[in-house]
């Protein structure tokens, strides 16, 4: 997960000396069971962003508004739990600091979301802690539909967007895809291909790029067409 986002943080840090990382990813389309129900796990989590190279709690419900690339549009996001941006980046000597924005592009399902975790902290989080789960399932079980249906590349679309900065530069990178579920499920497969043939570039806990190259990876997903080629724009 964020694995293409990740992506497109490691080719805005091409360029030296950029330390602060702006992160937006957005998606369209609605989870499935399985992610409703992690999304529902993230809600017991405290959330953190990285400021220099420390660790900074968010407040559970902080809320963003953000533009959406190569859109007339804003969208509301949410830190989703902080995502793993800042565990992955916390020891990289490149960086200093991570915020990262999430949500879907629906912005009634995303008031719904911010409207659900309000409510969490409120009437659960207060309660004790072993009735926590029970309680989160039955609201995610509220929010499942069912399966959603099979992606469509012209609906199922997805934005990954970086803003890099340093005291000299600034660098903006966005790729722009399709089919997120079909992206997750390639990143896997091939993973898994590659570790049956070749040693990983970083062994234990690491992220997708640290274990086989972000631009491998970018590779695979434009050899898919899941990804259009990364726009990027850079001042120096």
């Amino acid at each position: 997960m964020y694995t293409t986002g990740e992506i497109a943080i490691n080719i805005a840090l091409e360029t030296p000396g950029l330390d602060t990382l702006d992160v937006l990813v957005l998606w369209k389309g609605f989870p499935t069971t399985a992610s409703t129900e992690t999304i529902f796990t993230i809600l017991k989590a405290d959330w953190f962003h990285l400021q220099e190279n420390q660790y900074v709690q968010f407040e559970p419900t902080t809320t963003f508004d953000v533009v959406v690339p190569g859109s007339h549009e804003l969208a509301l996001a949410v830190p989703w739990g902080g995502t793993s941006h800042p565990v992955w980046f916390k020891d990289d000597p490149r960086v200093s600091t991570v915020k990262v924005a999430g949500g879907v592009m629906n912005k009634p399902v995303m008031e719904a979301v911010v409207a659900t975790t309000a409510m969490v902290e409120s009437e659960i989080k207060t309660l004790p802690r072993d009735q926590w789960d029970e309680k989160l399932a039955e609201i995610a079980k509220a929010w499942s539909a069912g399966m959603p249906p099979r992606e469509n590349p012209r609906l199922n679309t997805s934005i990954d967007s970086v803003h890099a900065s340093g005291p000299l530069g600034r660098k903006h990178v966005v790729i722009h895809g399709n089919s997120n579920y079909k992206q997750t499920g390639l990143l896997q497969a091939w993973a898994a291909m590659s570790l049956l043939q070749q040693k990983p570039l970083r062994a234990g806990f690491a992220s997708g790029c640290q274990a086989f190259g972000h631009r491998q990876l970018l590779g695979v997903l434009r050899q898919f067409g899941l990804v259009l080629d990364p726009v990027v724009t850079e001042h120096r």
